[in-house]
């Protein structure tokens, strides 16, 4: 088999049923990827939609499997550990796949089958059709919209997010899965960077695209501090996973966290003039936030 597409749920009934019709409705040759959701303890309908979302599609491959223990971390590891495809996608359950996502794929392994990490294009779908006043380029990524333009490029700065990633599977099952101290936040960071320290390019596939659902409620402010916390100690917690050199990274991390707080407050002075002052208040507040939250205060 040439693809497992994993899908990490918890209670997300709303979305769940969206982002596996969008998995079916493909381009592309059903007996050659298959559907593994893993459920990790859904107490709403979550488990029911998916149970009758693949009694209703008998001539693909789909796959339920519950996770126990709680975690995104080791859900994910989870899937890997089911997949039978010789690489590896992951998808939010907010997630919606472009009908060529999967054909994509298959394009980008032909073209550079040398390579072992990817990830896609992540568009925004507003629940109510417009980003919130205060959405910018800088903190984009909070609600995981990744846009690096239409050109396929490696990224030596940054990384993908988990709702567009895909891997060699072998190289993944090397290395040891996603790290399971991180259970919320930045376990796609974690496997990134692991695999750029290993000498592994990581590259940018734009025509590989994803649509991220975005809930009405992740427009608020209370949402962007919330998440920039969480942010901030998922990156104190995965640092303290290095081994010997966590002390050094911890220093560097934390001048890096103090560099951009204060160009968060220029930048809301920048904003200020231009009359858009809630987008610097919400770039100054989610960096305060993940300080604080790399901090533990």
């Amino acid at each position: 088999m040439f693809l497992s597409v994993i899908i990490c749920t918890y209670n997300r009934d709303q979305h769940i049923g969206r982002a596996l019709e969008s998995l079916v409705n493909q381009d592309y040759n059903a007996s050659d990827y298959e559907i593994i959701v893993v459920d990790n303890n859904s107490t709403d309908k979550t488990s029911e939609i998916i149970h009758n979302f693949k009694e209703a599609h008998p001539s693909y491959q789909i796959q339920l499997a519950k996770e126990t223990r709680q975690g995104l971390s080791y859900a994910r590891n989870k899937g890997l550990a089911l997949a039978q495809g010789r690489y590896i996608a992951y998808i939010d359950d907010d997630g919606i796949a472009r009908s060529d996502y999967v054909s994509n794929i298959k394009k980008c392994s032909i073209k550079f089958p040398d390579d072992t990490a990817f990830g896609g294009k992540v568009l925004p779908k507003y629940e109510k059709g417009q980003p919130p006043a205060w959405m910018s380029h800088y903190i984009e990524r909070i609600i995981s919209i990744v846009d690096l333009g239409n050109e396929v490029k490696e990224l030596k700065k940054t990384y993908p997010v988990g709702c567009n990633m895909f891997f060699k599977k072998s190289i993944i099952d090397k290395i040891g899965g996603f790290n399971t101290a991180l259970k919320l936040r930045s376990d796609d960071k974690y496997i990134f960077l692991k695999l750029r320290s290993k000498g592994y390019r990581i590259l940018y596939i734009p025509d590989v695209v994803v649509w991220h659902f975005i809930d009405h409620f992740r427009n608020s402010l209370s949402y962007v501090k919330k998440i920039s916390y969480l942010n901030g100690t998922a990156e104190r917690i995965r640092i303290q996973t290095i081994p010997d050199k966590h002390t050094l990274t911890y220093l560097r991390r934390l001048a890096d966290y103090i560099f951009k707080l204060f160009a968060s407050v220029i930048l809301w002075i920048y904003y200020f003039s231009k009359g858009q002052s809630i987008k610097g208040k919400a770039l100054f507040l989610s960096m305060w936030q993940a300080l604080k939250g790399f901090l533990n205060f």
